[in-house]
């Protein structure tokens, strides 16, 4: 069985407004679930805007040096799990692997 996954908003998992989910599968191999999606709308959308707007207002506060740290962090996880993410990026999309590899180095590239 596929795992569902929901929307992270405002600091919460949550179901789309909707309540209608879609399954994504591997265009490689069809009879392949990766995951079953929120199926989000607009409501869904204004709600992850608003909730990000408000967290903004606080973040922009926190000393530049913080923020760094965070990235910093966030590029260490994904560089970790590099291979993983790219694995996940072929079966979701069928880009070839090497060019996965890239897009993820690329967003570990980014904490520079």
């Amino acid at each position: 069985m596929a795992e569902t996954y929901l929307n992270y908003i405002n600091g919460k998992w949550v179901e789309a407004n909707s309540g209608q989910t879609f399954e994504s599968r591997n265009p490689a191999h069809p009879d392949q679930v990766l995951g079953i999606f929120q199926r989000s709308d607009a409501r869904d959308v204004a709600s992850a805007v608003a909730a990000a707007e408000q967290a903004h207002k606080s973040w922009r506060l926190v000393p530049a040096p913080h923020r760094g740290d965070v990235v910093l962090r966030a590029a260490q996880i994904i560089e970790r799990r590099k291979e993983e993410l790219a694995q996940v990026m072929t079966r979701e999309m069928g880009k070839v692997i090497a060019e996965a590899r890239g897009d993820v180095q690329e967003a570990i590239d980014m904490r520079n």
